[in-house]
């Protein structure tokens, strides 16, 4: 071989031992890169909990797209709209719907009346929300400047839960006074379902085995819940039990009938049908009236009780009902405690101690007692506060009656 060819041959050969070194690093590289990104992936995984609510006591993290995930029960939160969405994940690993999902329009949401003026707690009312996550679920927080401040909370059983507990999600409402004078909360739920419409079988309740018309609950302490159910899938609000916020009217109509009116008027001989959809249905919860003074904070609370399951819902596998509110009723340990910073809802309904009225507490009448007058007195504090020449005398009578009359109404268990 002559010098050329050798050193041709020296060329090839130290090219090629440098490509597959330089392979050889590549390799060990990429790979050591993957496990980085893993490492990574892992670490991120692990939410930091880095705020704590100063109303709720809450300890949470900012997560514009908030997402919590339970067994079957899966809850996708959007902290840009305001927005949430449930759903169970089916025998294939497919999440089904358990509320109307559309983006253009928000089908279930929470309303709240602040005084007189009613704002939609979502990107269609205008108020401001942020989604958050939780060690035990998700939040969507709305505020309304120098008005309202609402917290919805969505949380988890505790793990070591018997199997019936498992799919079901406490949900958990804050609403704080956060204007500078007293004022009226009237809070409303609207929830566009989907599973009965098309089973035959729009709703049920603890005593009524198949609701396909319009109705108006005013108590449930018989019925207990609204379920709304497929063959496969169900959905139950609890709405009545130990510790759970009772309601002050139910009702089952159109979506389209609950979102537009506080009130729905209700024709218990007709459908669910409208001159703009078919056969769409929804559920309606008005919880009563609550009077806060600046700063203070109400607590409401009820369930959902979900199933899935591959067998016909009502043959098989169905949603926790009468042994969940058994446990409730037992005090068992089926949620995580709650902050410190809350009370129980059901120290909203029956204080623990009699009160002993003040003079001017038990002079109120029962004229001052009705939610107009109590409406009018309120508005006229706030509208005397805007003036540039407040007569000070006559605000201070004026918050001394309300005062007493906020007494009175919490000397019987209530804030209405």
């Amino acid at each position: 071989m002559n010098r050329c060819a050798k050193t041709a041959a020296c060329v090839f050969f130290a090219v090629t031992g440098l490509f597959l070194l330089h392979a050889q690093e590549e390799d060990v590289s990429e790979e050591s890169f993957v496990e980085t990104i893993a490492d990574e992936q892992v670490f991120d995984s692990q939410p930091v909990f880095d705020s704590i609510d100063e109303y709720t006591g809450w300890i949470y993290m900012v997560d514009k797209h908030a997402v919590a995930e339970n067994r079957d029960v899966r809850i996708r939160l959007r902290g840009d709209n305001g927005t949430f969405a449930l759903y169970t994940i089916n025998g294939k690993g497919k999440e089904v719907s358990l509320l109307s999902s559309n983006r253009s329009h928000a089908g279930s949401f929470f309303t709240m009346k602040v005084g007189r003026k009613q704002y939609v707690l979502n990107f269609e009312g205008g108020v401001t929300s942020e989604a958050r996550k939780t060690e035990h679920g998700v939040q969507l927080v709305y505020t309304v400047p120098k008005k309202l401040y609402f917290v919805l909370d969505f949380s988890f059983p505790n793990e070591d839960v018997s199997e019936p507990l498992q799919n079901i999600v406490r949900v958990t409402m804050y609403t704080v006074n956060i204007g500078q004078t007293p004022q009226s909360f009237s809070l409303k739920g609207v929830f566009d379902t989907v599973l009965g419409e098309t089973s035959g079988r729009h709703f049920s309740t603890a005593t009524i085995e198949k609701l396909n018309r319009q109705k108006r609950f005013h108590v449930m302490s018989d019925d207990k819940w609204i379920r709304s159910a497929n063959g496969n899938t169900a959905i139950q609000f609890m709405l009545n039990g130990t510790g759970i916020t009772e309601p002050e009217e139910v009702t089952v109509s159109s979506p389209q009938s609950l979102a537009k009116y506080w009130f729905p008027d209700v024709v218990e001989s007709r459908g669910f049908a409208t001159p703009s959809s078919y056969n769409d249905s929804g559920i309606g919860v008005n919880w009563k009236t609550v009077y806060l003074n600046p700063e203070e904070m109400d607590v409401k609370v009820f369930y959902l009780s979900i199933a899935e399951g591959l067998a016909p819902i009502y043959e098989g596998k169905e949603p926790a009902g009468l042994e969940f509110l058994s446990a409730l009723e037992k005090k068992e340990p089926v949620f995580p405690v709650l902050p410190e910073k809350e009370f129980d809802a059901e120290d909203v309904v029956a204080p623990a101690e009699p009160v002993v009225l003040s003079p001017a507490a038990q002079a109120v009448t029962e004229e001052q007692l009705d939610p107009e007058y109590i409406q009018n007195l309120i508005d006229y504090i706030e509208s005397i506060q805007s003036e540039e020449d407040i007569e000070s005398e006559e605000l201070a009578s004026l918050n001394k009656e309300l005062d007493a009359i906020f007494e009175r109404l919490r000397s019987t268990g209530k804030k209405e």
